[in-house]
């Protein structure tokens, strides 16, 4: 197992809270839905988060097992893993 991934540092600080308000729900990276609910800067915008701490998060978290990339621009928030 890799010592270090990208995403690593953001998923260890926020996961938890990323799982406890998004836990359940997909978040997308497109750009035509970034402002609106379930849109990466719509919802680092919630978590009073950067668009791009978010994303480094989610991906660490896919890494960790606490997310899935379920296509090219979606992220599946896991809610069974706190």
């Amino acid at each position: 197992m890799l010592d270090w991934y990208f995403g690593k540092e953001e998923a260890n600080m926020y996961a938890d809270e990323i799982i406890f308000y998004l836990g359940g729900h997909t978040v997308s990276k497109r750009i035509d839905t970034a402002e609106e609910p379930g849109g990466l800067i719509y919802e680092a915008n919630k978590l009073c988060m950067d668009k791009f701490e978010l994303l480094r998060a989610l991906e660490g978290m896919c890494h960790q097992g606490k997310a899935e990339e379920i296509d090219d621009s979606t992220y599946y928030i896991r809610k069974d893993v706190l």
